[in-house]
């Protein structure tokens, strides 16, 4: 019997600790560049997966976080590390929602978070529809797959336009959170070491067992040829591309 391509994607990515690159180090370090918060800030953490960067923004601030991830197995995992960190519901409310379908309070949060979640409706559309969630003055600091060239080499610019066609250059990405009511205050470069050693690395033998597992099933085959298409592209284009993490402040 042929298994679920999705269902088994979905198993491998419960298997490893964070679900992108990125790294703890990064998180913090960007919310450092963020500057001042308010002594108790409300925030929003949009496509939370399984939590690392809002247990990183808990442990570093007096935050309460509203998380939201349309993935129920993601909210439970996240669930139950904030709980083994003594993590109080006063402190963390989790929403399994589609960012489509959320019922939250408008100018009510003071930052927005969210690491690798927003291409999934689009950079320029994403702040366009979160805006209303920050009071006046807040701050979004979204990170999103970006172009570091104009000219990228034929086989990157072949993967993203199917898996990400509105990629943007730095300069793209900065003109469209403008002219979605942000003013970008910095920007910081995932480093390629957070692809390697917090994603690709330990994602590596997961393809390999599952491959081992579900051997002649085509559909899941198919899958995991092209988790190892996107490993190997950014061990070839690694200069081509990068995760930046954009700082932005909502205009008043």
């Amino acid at each position: 019997m042929e298994a679920d391509p999705f269902r088994v994607f979905l198993d491998m990515q419960l298997g490893l600790k964070r679900n992108a690159p990125g790294s703890d180090r990064a998180t913090a370090h960007v919310l450092s560049l963020a500057g001042a918060l308010p002594d108790e800030p409300e925030v929003l953490a949009m496509g939370c997966g399984q939590g690392c960067d809002v247990l990183t923004l808990l442990r570093k601030t007096d935050a309460r976080i509203s998380a939201v991830d349309i993935m129920k197995p993601f909210i439970k995992r996240l669930e139950e590390k904030a709980e083994a960190e003594g993590v109080t519901g006063e402190r963390l409310l989790t929403i399994c929602a589609d960012f489509e379908a959320l019922d939250l309070p408008n100018h009510y949060f003071d930052l927005i978070w969210s690491e690798g979640a927003i291409y999934s409706i689009g950079f320029e559309e994403g702040l366009e529809d979160w805006k209303k969630y920050l009071k006046p003055g807040g701050l979004a600091v979204i990170s999103d797959a970006t172009w570091l060239t104009t000219a990228p080499s034929k086989d990157a610019q072949t993967f993203w336009a199917k898996e990400y066609p509105d990629m943007g250059t730095q300069e793209e990405n900065i003109a469209r959170a403008e002219r979605a009511g942000f003013d970008c205050l910095t920007t910081y470069r995932l480093p390629d070491e957070d692809w390697w050693s917090e994603y690709y690395q330990p994602l590596v033998p997961l393809i390999e067992e599952a491959r081992r597992r579900h051997a002649g099933d085509i559909g899941v085959e198919n899958m995991l040829d092209a988790q190892e298409t996107e490993i190997r592209l950014f061990e070839q284009c690694s200069g081509e591309y990068a995760y930046l993490f954009y700082v932005l402040r909502r205009r008043d």
